[in-house]
């Protein structure tokens, strides 16, 4: 197989090593044990619940040591508070359901920015449409990619526009799908000091294990991530990180509400992902565990990497730079916000007809054929997701000979 540069996390990352090994011996594990009484126990307490037998025949499987500590190690990896709780579901979707309930409870007016995820953004729209309330979306995303806001004047705007339309609760997107960092912690503390903040819910899924944004902070309530972009686990496994003292009850209780109601359709969060009040093993339906011992794999090693996420911006920052000067050496238009708001995701615009009248399918088709794994979209835009080592210098070249050649 030819060598292939993976850079299209927007998709999916690639599956890390230690995933990689829980992933191959839990599908030996699951062929010869079935769902008997020994794989409860080995869901629940991992694989010391078992006889040392099975750790000696299933080596890939050490690191999991069960549901509970797969939850901890997600709070210790994010560096959240000791107190914060996580929810698993098998669909990042239901999580955006329940954080769109959340925020339509106490807040009459949620203020959005225009870096959003679009499916995110009408999940939260029809939410407010059945409760009657409103959303106050604030543009930033084009002034930021021309270099026309600045990180401060990113956190003025949106505090201005919270204020003179009224609102109490916030939806942020840490990292937007096109890689725009928002300053999340200032945003939120900077309205605090001048108007009332309901509910925030902060859109984790391209900064999870990628910038590391600090949110040990305590601002948000609700912190929504998964395992399959930047962390490695590959196999989609929506998280929801909350603890925050002011509003973890109404979490809890909207979060039972929801389930109770089947306002929320998800058998692994119903599962595993519930209140750990010791009834959550009785399935309503038989749910697909997979993806649980992938993330723990990933989590293994990100873990064993040692390094923060925000640790690790700063080889993908460098990255980023280098590819953007290739771009513009090759007909292609790097768009890079101010470096505060950079991320390790670089989008670049073709400046030839040509390659901008392609469908992104052609586009993304025509980049793989040189060898490089990326995401595309319409107007001949793609975007490239950064490693955090360094690119060695036949990496570089390949993406420069793709630029040239496709561009």
């Amino acid at each position: 197989m030819a060598p292939l540069l993976y850079l299209d996390t927007a998709r999916l990352g690639q599956m890390s090593s230690a995933a990689q090994d829980v992933h191959r011996d839990f599908a030996r594990f699951a062929g010869e044990v079935g769902g008997s009484i020994q794989f409860d126990d080995f869901l629940w307490g991992g694989i010391e619940a078992c006889l040392p037998s099975v750790s000696v025949r299933y080596p890939g499987l050490a690191a999991w040591k069960g549901i509970a500590p797969l939850k901890k190690s997600l709070c210790d990896l994010t560096a959240l508070p000791s107190e914060s709780r996580v929810l698993l579901a098998a669909r990042s979707a239901q999580l955006m359901k329940l954080a769109a309930t959340l925020l339509c409870r106490p807040c009459r007016n949620v203020l959005v920015a225009d870096t959003g995820w679009p499916p995110y953004q009408r999940i939260l729209d029809f939410e407010c449409r059945r409760t009657d309330r409103r959303t106050t979306m604030v543009k930033v995303c084009e002034d930021a990619f021309q270099r026309q806001l600045n990180e401060d004047e990113i956190v003025e705007r949106v505090r201005r526009a919270y204020i003179e339309h009224c609102c109490d609760g916030l939806f942020l997107t840490a990292v937007s799908h096109l890689g725009i960092q928002l300053p999340v912690q200032k945003i939120v503390r900077r309205i605090e000091r001048s108007a009332k903040v309901r509910f925030v819910v902060v859109d984790g899924a391209q900064d999870f294990c990628h910038v590391g944004s600090d949110l040990r902070g305590d601002c948000a309530d609700l912190y929504l991530a998964g395992s399959h972009k930047w962390l490695g686990g590959y196999h989609p496994l929506g998280f929801a990180f909350y603890g925050k003292r002011r509003s973890r009850s109404v979490v809890e209780m909207v979060l039972r509400d929801s389930l109770d109601a089947l306002h929320l359709d998800d058998p692994l969060l119903r599962f595993v992902g519930g209140l750990n009040q010791g009834n959550c093993r009785n399935a309503d339906e038989t749910v697909n565990l997979a993806a649980l011992f992938s993330c723990q794999g990933a989590v293994s090693d990100a873990v064993l990497q040692g390094d923060w996420p925000s640790d690790k911006l700063a080889g993908r920052l460098e990255n980023a730079h280098e590819i953007a000067l290739l771009a513009d050496g090759a007909v292609w238009t790097p768009q890079l916000p101010y470096s505060s708001l950079q991320s390790g995701i670089v989008l670049l615009n073709a400046r030839h007809d040509r390659v901008r009248s392609l469908s992104p399918d052609e586009l993304r088709a025509a980049f793989y054929g040189e060898g490089i794994a990326l995401t595309a979209y319409e107007g001949g835009l793609i975007r490239l997701s950064m490693p955090a080592k360094r690119l060695q210098k036949v990496e570089l070249a390949m993406v420069e000979k793709a630029l040239r050649k496709v561009g």
